[in-house]
């Protein structure tokens, strides 16, 4: 971990708040780095949307996921996409943190029941890089709210994956195929497991560690994100 991400970055995110960081309009009291306005124009997944649909289809269709919780829409140019972009390229933390409770939130309104969460982990080299895992963030904003344990050593990448920005879908499964494995099996046996990421595009990379965790044992696998990419939208 660099000094950028230990000490500066981090700093960073409690000492500039003055300004919204999307419209950069003065913060009122009380608001902390996205004033309210913009956090109320995030748009709502609702399960009626086309995207909603499609990608619950696609995981229906595979028979591993049991439940599948998005939050917003990630759209170009919005607000969540500003979130996403501060989130992981510019060490705002709180961001993570932040959404993770509005998504715990929500998870306790459905009344969805799990046993643990697990956050995808990130490639060793953008860990390093980056110093921190954005999906764990979120994820430790749910268990505020939720008080069920995070388990960020359960999964594990046990291979190197390109990104998957500019992969199609059949690249991205491709791609991720192979790619993780559960390091205490003991730990999922009949346990309902939440799964955690930040954005889902095709879904690849999260419905593989529900295979795996199936494999080892988990009773049921739940996959929610902060963000949920649209149709057609590239991430």
């Amino acid at each position: 971990m660099n000094l950028l991400s230990t000490f500066i970055y981090p700093l960073r995110d409690f000492v500039f708040t003055t300004k919204c960081f999307h419209c950069g309009k003065n913060m009122e009291d009380g608001e902390e780095r996205l004033c309210a306005s913009c956090w109320t124009t995030l748009r709502r997944v609702e399960k009626n949307d086309y995207t909603y649909k499609i990608m619950e289809q696609r995981f229906h269709d595979a028979g591993i996921v049991d439940g599948f919780y998005p939050l917003y829409y990630f759209e170009k140019n919005g607000v969540f996409q500003t979130l996403a972009h501060n989130l992981k390229y510019q060490e705002i933390r709180s961001f993570g943190v932040a959404l993770g409770k509005n998504l715990g939130a929500y998870l306790k309104e459905i009344q969805t029941e799990f046993d643990c969460i697990i956050p995808v982990p990130l490639n060793l080299k953008k860990l390093r890089d980056r110093g921190y895992n954005q999906a764990e963030r979120i994820a430790y904003g749910v268990s505020s709210v939720t008080a069920v344990p995070v388990k960020e050593k359960i999964v594990e990448r046990i291979r190197y994956t390109q990104t998957q920005t500019k992969l199609n879908a059949e690249e991205r499964k491709l791609n991720v195929d192979s790619a993780f494995a559960v390091r205490n099996t003991d730990a999922v046996q009949g346990k309902a497991i939440l799964i955690v990421d930040d954005v889902i595009t095709t879904g690849a990379t999260i419905q593989e560690i529900a295979g795996v965790l199936k494999t080892s044992g988990a009773a049921k696998t739940y996959i929610a994100s902060a963000g949920l990419a649209k149709l057609g939208d590239d991430v």
